[in-house]
């Protein structure tokens, strides 16, 4: 079976290495039959970007949230039914409406790493700020089998 590191890998990706949480919460929590991922941060330190440079920021929120659907599963892809949903919020400038060009950077992600389960339902919100000065967080609700 092909493994999410093998997926990846031939879209020239690797999974990052999941650090401690930078708070008092967890990367992620599971209930019956969902996985709730908390939302992962693309480069810290970057705010308000163009909207392409946002989606590539984008990209690498995604594949950290790649990092913990893994963690959370084993590394059995044959738990994941489907991604649900995700949450792609930006740190965006008055007047930004690029908000779909940058977080497909993450879906296009998630849906060439899990093909037909990783398309879901999103949302794109611009907001002032966000952790640790990032320009972009997703978060992602997840569809798990038992």
């Amino acid at each position: 079976m092909t493994t999410l590191q093998d997926r990846l890998a031939a879209l020239g990706h690797t999974l990052p290495t999941l650090g401690a949480p930078a708070a008092h919460y967890l990367h992620h929590r599971a209930g019956p039959g969902l996985l709730v991922i908390a939302g992962q941060i693309g480069t810290p330190g970057l705010g308000p970007l163009t909207a392409e440079a946002a989606r590539a920021e984008a990209e690498v929120a995604a594949l950290k949230v790649l990092a913990v659907l893994d963690a959370a599963v084993g590394g059995d892809l044959a738990r994941v039914r489907r991604v649900l949903r995700l949450g792609v919020f930006i740190a965006a400038a008055p007047g930004f409406t690029a908000h779909s060009v940058v977080a497909d950077g993450a879906s296009d992600l998630l849906v060439a790493a899990l093909g037909e389960r990783g398309e879901h339902a999103r949302a794109a919100v611009g907001v002032a700020s966000l952790p640790a000065g990032a320009a972009v967080e997703v978060e992602a609700l997840v569809e798990l089998a038992p």
